[in-house]
């Protein structure tokens, strides 16, 4: 039954991605909210601690989506500009310039432009399923307190008599493994954000504490949030400094990819999954060859259930 129930998730991931992936990171978020809660906890009621917790990190998500479109729309007319005011050379200077570079500009201007119309009507495609996904996600997250104790309840009723306690003991495991993860990933955010923030913030990249926010929050899609938060504050870079800002803008985005991918990501998740790191790489960059976007967030819990289920139903182990 195990297996059934893991194979009919991945054949909902693969025919509805939109919805699977709004429901897990509703799922991831619940659990970002419980990583302060457990820290507010130690000093305060654990009412006012969840609640401050709840308010803390669904305000810095809010905060980060409504300032994202508007940074995004007025560096991009800044950079319009900037582009537009360029000379571009007339038909008898590109007459003396080498064949082989007046085909390269031509091609490069062409390709930019498909990739540019491309997509943009992949983003309007994508608006109907976007806006559903993001109503899951908000319900997801509201209601996953009350989806606990409902699921918790009713476990037993997955597994036939004969394989009931180890069925639920499974589950539970491979649970709290997977809560292990989040807020393993939760740290990992929280290094990247405050890197990127602070470096920003050296460089005098505007928007410095927006950047170090978005960055946090994005982190916790492994290794591709590193390339969401990149567009603002390159963006950013180059519009306030040039293309000096924008050489700086791509060595911190750089810098901040390798030491998640090659320090923090592996070292902190191979703790808390008991996994290699060398599995964790590979592991997320198959399933997101396998599955895109929604392949990087369900690779390593879909990784720990695999592993939990050969321990327990296969090696009989545990």
């Amino acid at each position: 039954m195990s297996l059934i129930y893991l194979v009919l998730f991945l054949f909902l991931a693969h025919f509805s991605p939109f919805i699977i992936a709004a429901l897990i990171l509703g799922v991831f978020l619940s659990m970002l909210i419980e990583a302060p809660q457990n820290l507010f906890s130690k000093v305060m009621n654990s009412k006012l601690s969840a609640v401050l917790s709840h308010i803390l990190v669904l305000g810095l998500v809010l905060y980060a989506a409504i300032t994202f479109f508007p940074v995004v729309i007025n560096e991009g007319r800044q950079l319009f500009s900037m582009l537009s005011s360029l000379t571009i050379p007339q038909e008898e200077a590109l007459a003396q310039l080498p064949e082989w570079l007046v085909t390269f500009i031509n091609d490069l201007n062409k390709n930019l432009s498909d990739f540019a119309l491309g997509l943009m009507n992949q983003l309007l495609s994508s608006i109907p399923n976007l806006i559903t996904s993001a109503i899951v996600l908000v319900v997801t997250t509201t209601a996953i307190g009350s989806l606990k104790t409902i699921t918790k309840n009713n476990l037993w009723k997955l597994y036939p008599v004969n394989d009931r306690e180890k069925g639920l003991k499974f589950i539970k495991d491979t649970y709290s493994q997977f809560e292990r993860f989040v807020h393993g990933q939760f740290l990992a955010a929280i290094i990247v954000g405050s890197f990127i923030g602070l470096m920003s913030f050296i460089f005098r990249i505007p928007s410095a504490f927006f950047l170090g926010i978005l960055a946090w929050i994005t982190d916790f899609i492994p290794y591709l949030g590193v390339v969401i938060s990149a567009v603002p504050l390159l963006m950013l870079a180059f519009t306030e400094n040039g293309l000096i800002g924008l050489i700086i803008g791509i060595i911190i985005l750089t810098a901040a990819n390798q030491l998640e991918m090659w320090f923090l990501h592996p070292k902190i998740q191979s703790n808390a999954l008991n996994l290699h790191w060398f599995v964790i790489i590979i592991s997320i960059l198959l399933f997101g060859e396998l599955f895109s976007f929604l392949g990087i967030l369900i690779a390593l819990p879909t990784v720990v259930y695999f592993r939990n289920f050969w321990e327990y139903f296969v090696l009989k182990i545990k």
